[in-house]
């Protein structure tokens, strides 16, 4: 009964196709639709539910991670801030005027030719704290403001990050020759960049996020020296935080670019805050399992295709990092361009890993797709990534997953295992029809 009902419905597409056509054209029942809409069909009546049962159905796409490698990609100063409390980060606070009033009660007192610096930090936050307005006379006998010729903040390190491999994403810090360090958004004696943090909606200004760098060495340019860095700088443990003050230098070939020291640290003042210490989230892996939709009526063993994914974004790029473990189709079928049954070295017709006891008969296959478009979630990634199947008269059918429609694919932990070829997943997993009307049903858990 079930294959007459299939073969009405499939004739009665068919004919709507001919009676609906002007002329030469034979496309009003697009394909794709056409077997989405079998699927549908055949999906319900195999499990024995309705639309109904799953209309809200993620079809476990929810467990699929986006991992944003962005902010470890940075070698040093991070200043996207609307995004520092999203990483785990907690902003400084605001300077205070009391705060402000005991800094400078430290640093306008005349200190000594040279200070150690007192952290040993590798992250941290730089935050502005006093644009100083000491003026000085050159040897020119012109007045100049220390502050205003003090650009290009920095510190001093000696590590850096090596990428190791971009996809999936792997880094190293190095040692390296010490070198300077820019901290960003700091010249002229301020820094007074304003932004607003997307999870809380807190506004504030100069501050910025130094990574994978060192703290033992503070300096600046002069830009009455040429941008020659100085490294005129004072540590000060003040109300158990600690402030660098700067003193500023000139000792350029001429006159007018050389200024003499006062050895008192108030030219340009920030404060040292320690960062979190955020330890970039787990890349982890989901399984996804499909049906190719190649025949008329589908077996649902959903070994057609199975592949281990993460989805990774690194600014504006999106990759798909794809461990391909089975094909138990015997079509065509392609993930971004790239052949299944060629990426295992078999021919079209052959199916692989999906007999009883041969699941890891051949190695896993790794590869990775670049994916066009900008995503915020999984969803939206999944049906970025271009996997399509070929029948044998030549029509290309792509494979989609959307809530609340039959399950062409779905997302499983990795730890799940597949079904044995021509073996229905109903009956290696008997939960798999509960889940379909509670997603919250664990089915590969049995």
């Amino acid at each position: 009964m079930k294959n007459f009902i299939l073969t009405l419905f499939f004739s009665m597409l068919f004919c709507l196709s001919f009676t609906s056509c002007n002329k030469h054209d034979f496309n009003t029942v697009n394909y794709n639709e056409y077997k989405q809409q079998a699927f549908v069909a055949d999906f319900n009546s195999s499990f024995n539910v309705s639309a109904s049962d799953y209309a809200n159905h993620q079809w476990g796409m929810n467990i699929v991670p986006l991992i944003d490698v962005t902010s470890t990609t940075t070698r040093s100063a991070n200043t996207n801030g609307n995004q520092w409390e999203d990483q785990g980060y907690t902003l400084p606070a605001d300077i205070t005027p009391n705060e402000l009033e005991a800094v400078l009660a430290v640093f306008n007192q005349k200190g000594a030719a040279s200070y150690k610096s007192l952290i040993d930090w590798n992250e941290y936050f730089v935050q502005q704290v006093y644009k100083g307005n000491a003026t000085y006379k050159n040897h020119d006998n012109q007045t100049v403001t220390g502050s205003d010729h003090m650009d290009w903040l920095c510190t001093v390190t000696n590590k850096k990050v090596n990428v190791k491999c971009w996809w999936p994403y792997e880094e190293e810090i190095i040692e390296v020759d010490a070198y300077d360090d820019h901290i960003n958004n700091f010249n002229n004696g301020k820094n007074d960049t304003e932004m607003t943090s997307e999870k809380s909606g807190r506004k504030f200004k100069g501050i910025t996020l130094m990574k994978n760098t060192n703290s033992n060495v503070f300096g600046f340019k002069s830009s009455e020296d040429n941008g020659h860095v100085f490294y005129n700088f004072r540590m000060e443990k003040i109300n158990g935080n600690y402030y660098v003050g700067f003193d500023f230098e000139a000792n350029g070939q001429n006159k007018n670019e050389q200024v003499d020291r006062d050895y008192i640290y108030n030219d340009w003042i920030v404060k040292i805050v320690p960062g979190t210490g955020v330890t970039p989230p787990d890349v982890e892996r989901v399984r996804i399992m499909a049906e190719d939709l190649g025949t008329s009526t589908s077996d649902f063993d959903y070994n057609d295709i199975v592949f281990d994914i993460k989805f990774i974004k690194n600014g504006n790029k999106y990759t798909a990092d794809i461990i391909l473990q089975a094909a138990g189709g015997t079509l065509p079928l392609t993930i971004g361009g790239k052949e299944v049954h060629e990426l295992f070295e078999v021919p079209v017709n052959e199916m692989v890993n999906t007999y009883a006891g041969r699941h890891y008969e051949k190695d896993p296959v790794q590869f990775t797709v670049t994916l066009e478009g900008n995503f915020n979630n999984a969803w939206d990634a999944i049906n970025a990534l271009p996997i399509y199947v070929q029948n044998p008269n030549g029509q290309v059918i792509q494979l989609t997953i959307n809530p609340g429609s039959p399950a062409e694919m779905f997302a499983v932990p990795v730890t799940t295992d597949w079904s044995d070829e021509r073996i229905s997943i109903r009956n290696k997993y008997p939960a798999f029809v509960d889940w379909i009307r509670d997603s919250s049903v664990q089915w590969w858990e049995e």
